[in-house]
């Protein structure tokens, strides 16, 4: 799918917000809808804006980025703002040369000051209407360029994962870990890291989104590598959880479960379910196996431009349903602060058949059975 298909599906859906236009601020929408890369430096510093109404469709960028705004989105009318005029008066003035009475704007993204430096320059000309999830509903289910791209993240996140694990050494350092897959991702094929790498040992594994620090993975305790690449802006998302040599029979029947309770999650998912009712496959036998409250987190998550994103599998915001060509996590957990945890990630497409698991990476207990399936 192009820009241009992408841009005719939110002129369609802009009628829903009851809005003229839409301003897009967020970076991973204004990259879906125009192709534009730039980067942005949060909170100060934005890389631009689309402004897309039924007729015209602008990207709004300052001079940095102004020769790859053009190159990158053909499909836009690049405007330039500085110092002579900002950001807010170059809208007011597209605003009145168009007569757009309503722009709808990502009220999950826009911050705050920014809004009001735009309430103000739009004052007397137009009124800022706030809608959550215009594009997010676009993006949700991807077309199949993303796919592909996504197809191509996850297979170097899979190579990365065996390289570290064939690296894997009792006394390695988290920290060591952590750059041992960095430096593989940038050296084969990917742009960046999705997220900052989890390559936590023993009791850090019980943190979910625990940090590497200096201290050494022993050969009998659990070792957690949660992991994602970023390939031409697609991410990648999985979490293995082994041991090097042995566990305690406690963390040992936890990882079963979890393993049990995935399996039993991916066999199940089918377009039609809620994210809370795919949430309560995994979560239901967790319980009955009695670690219902050390399960902390939501099954899983949409990915694509974000490695957090629409679809949400989880009890609070699960309210979405499940469709076809949707892609996510599903990622049960078991925590036992001070003792270890156990997370088990796999990134699946969702079609009508059901849930097709893109991950390749083993999911084996020790690090020889996941050596011995490497090799194969």
């Amino acid at each position: 799918m192009t820009e241009s298909d992408r841009l005719l599906r939110l002129r369609t859906a802009l009628s829903s917000a009851q809005a003229d236009a839409l301003l897009v601020s967020q970076p991973e929408s204004r990259r879906y809808l125009s192709g534009y890369a730039g980067r942005d430096l949060p909170p100060r510093d934005s890389a631009g804006y689309l402004l897309v109404s039924d007729e015209r469709a602008y990207l709004l960028t300052d001079p940095r980025t102004e020769a790859d705004a053009r190159a990158q989105a053909p499909d836009f009318l690049v405007q330039v703002y500085g110092d002579a005029k900002p950001m807010p008066e170059l809208l007011r003035d597209l605003v009145v040369a168009q007569r757009i009475e309503r722009v709808a704007f990502e009220a999950r993204h826009l911050p705050f000051a920014m809004w009001r430096e735009l309430s103000d320059a739009l004052e007397g000309v137009s009124t800022l209407v706030p809608t959550a999830d215009l594009t997010d509903g676009l993006r949700a289910v991807k077309d199949q360029d993303e796919i592909d791209l996504l197809r191509a993240s996850i297979a170097v996140n899979d190579a990365a994962f065996a390289h570290v694990a064939r690296h894997l050494r009792a006394g390695a350092t988290e920290e060591e870990l952590a750059w041992e897959l960095e430096q593989f991702y940038r050296t084969h094929g990917a742009e960046d890291v999705s997220f900052e790498p989890i390559t936590v040992g023993g009791p850090n594994t019980a943190i979910p989104h625990a940090r590497p620090t200096e201290r050494p993975v022993r050969s009998d305790e659990p070792v957690l590598f949660d992991m994602g690449a970023r390939v031409r802006g697609y991410c990648s998302d999985m979490t293995r959880t082994f041991c090097i040599d042995s566990l305690s029979a406690e963390l040992e029947h936890v990882w079963n479960v979890v393993l049990e309770a995935q399996n039993e999650a991916e066999s199940r998912v089918r377009p039609g379910m809620t994210g809370a009712e795919a949430d309560a496959v995994a979560r239901g036998l967790i319980d009955r196996a009695g670690f219902g409250e050390a399960f902390v987190h939501g099954l899983g998550h949409g990915i694509g431009l974000e490695v957090h994103e629409p679809p949400w599998l989880t009890r609070r915001r699960g309210h979405n349903v499940l469709t076809p060509g949707m892609v996510f996590s599903i990622e049960p957990g078991i925590y036992l602060p001070g003792v270890g945890g156990v997370r088990i990630e796999d990134l699946v497409l969702l079609s009508e058949e059901g849930a097709e698991v893109l991950c390749s990476s083993p999911k084996k207990l020790r690090l020889q059975e996941v050596l011995s399936d490497l090799d194969r």
